[in-house]
């Protein structure tokens, strides 16, 4: 899925440029501009316009490091 491509290489907290995410992810100027702006209407990510990079929200990391740990925590139950 698009956004979760975007939002794994924003998990490591660290500022990206926008233009960067869509080489990183093979997906379309277009497409990553879409998801980018998705993200930061709901403030799960923060834009600089200045300098056209985003980060991922620190709470939103954390939720999303959560929700990775459990689904890790899950699938090793099931063995």
């Amino acid at each position: 899925m698009p956004t979760e491509a975007v939002l794994q290489l924003l998990e490591n907290g660290q500022w990206h440029y926008i233009k960067d995410l869509s080489k990183l992810t093979s997906l379309a100027n277009t497409s990553v501009d879409h998801i980018t702006e998705f993200l930061a209407k709901y403030n799960f990510v923060k834009i600089d316009e200045t300098t056209q990079r985003i980060k991922l929200d620190a709470s939103t990391a954390a939720f999303l490091k959560k929700v990775r740990q459990l689904t890790t925590e899950e699938k090793l139950q099931k063995f």
